[in-house]
C-alpha cells in the first residue's frame, strides 16, 4: 500500500513539472483580471462532483515564487506548508480541496489524478475557482468522462492556462 502512494506522488510531480514554467500575467489586456501582485492572497479551490469516489481522488497544489523557491500555501486543513500539498480521499474523504498563497509567484496550479483501478465508468466534474482578495476572478469547469479502459488520469490547471490533460 505503502508502495502505491509513493508511485502516485511520484506520477503527481512527474507529470506536474511541464506546468511549472508557465507565465503569470500578461502583455496585453484581454479583459481578464491580472493574477499576479505583490500584496495579492490567491486562493485556488478544486471542487468535485459526480462520480468521483469511485476513482480515489488526489489533489496536489504547487506554488512557486519569483526567485523559484517554494512558497508557503495555507490548506484547506488549516496546515501551512511549503511549497506542495496533497490531499488523499482515501485517506480523508473530501469534495473540496483549497490552496492559498501570497505575493508574486511564478507558478501556482493544482493536479488531480483520478485512478480507474477497478475499470469502472463514470462521470467528474471538476470546477476550480480561483479568488484574488477574496474576489472571484476564475470560474472554469471541466467534465470528464471515465472509460473501463481508462487507468489513471490525471488534470492539472493553473489559473494563467486552465485546465490541462497530462496523459
Amino acid at each position: 500500500m505503502k508502495k502505491t502512494y509513493f508511485m502516485i506522488a511520484a506520477m503527481t510531480a512527474c507529470l506536474s513539472l511541464p506546468m511549472l514554467f508557465t507565465s503569470c500575467g500578461s502583455d496585453h489586456d484581454d479583459g481578464i483580471e491580472a493574477i499576479n501582485t505583490e500584496s495579492s492572497v490567491v486562493r485556488m479551490e478544486l471542487s468535485l462532483s459526480g462520480d468521483y469516489a469511485r476513482f480515489n481522488p488526489i489533489v496536489s497544489f504547487h506554488a512557486w515564487d519569483l526567485k523559484g523557491k517554494g512558497m508557503d500555501i495555507r490548506t484547506s486543513t488549516g496546515k501551512d506548508v511549503n511549497m506542495m500539498w496533497d490531499i488523499m480521499y482515501e485517506d480523508s474523504p473530501f469534495s473540496t480541496a483549497a490552496a492559498q498563497i501570497k505575493g508574486s509567484y511564478s507558478a501556482f496550479y493544482a493536479t488531480l489524478i483520478l485512478s480507474n483501478a477497478d475499470a469502472q465508468d463514470g462521470k467528474v466534474s471538476v470546477q476550480a475557482t480561483v479568488y484574488k482578495d477574496e474576489k472571484v476572478i476564475r470560474h472554469p469547469t471541466l467534465d470528464i468522462d471515465i472509460m473501463p479502459t481508462d487507468g489513471n488520469i490525471s488534470i492539472g490547471y493553473s489559473p494563467e492556462e486552465g485546465f490541462t490533460r497530462l496523459n
